[in-house]
């Protein structure tokens, strides 16, 4: 009651304003807190939203990483075979060729034994013919 005298000297329609202004103010005041705690959830959720992307972007990065270093060993691997193919076929043409030089040697060698054995058995035909006048058979 003591409130009512307080605006007994302006009118009723002063007190229904202060009341209106009063209710205005209670549920704006509502209404912005309400909206903060909106925006708040709302920027919770973007900073969830932007950290699963880093997340996503880092995995990528780390998945990219793996594959690169082992796309750098591959290739390390694939040149040192390449040294150990390339080893192999110079070792294989120098066998080669010690076998060419060795079948030559081989087929010069068989040549010349084959004069000696032609010639050993000239040899031993002439001292057969030899011996044979010799003891009169």
């Amino acid at each position: 009651m003591e409130v009512l005298k307080l605006f007994a000297p302006y009118g009723p329609a002063w007190l229904g304003g202060v009341l209106l202004t009063l209710v205005a103010f209670y549920f704006g005041r509502q209404f912005l807190e309400e909206y903060k705690r909106q925006n708040q959830r709302k920027g919770e959720l973007d900073l969830k939203r932007e950290e699963r992307k880093q997340a996503e972007v880092d995995e990528r990065a780390q998945r990219d990483r793996k594959r690169s270093q082992m796309e750098g060993r591959i290739a390390a691997q694939m040149e040192r075979s390449n040294t150990l193919i390339e080893g192999m076929k110079t070792l294989m043409e120098s066998v080669v060729a010690s076998n060419d030089v060795l079948h030559a040697d081989l087929v010069h060698s068989q040549a010349r034994s084959q004069g000696m054995a032609e010639k050993v058995d000239h040899i031993y035909d002439r001292v057969d013919l030899m011996y044979n006048k010799e003891t009169g058979r």
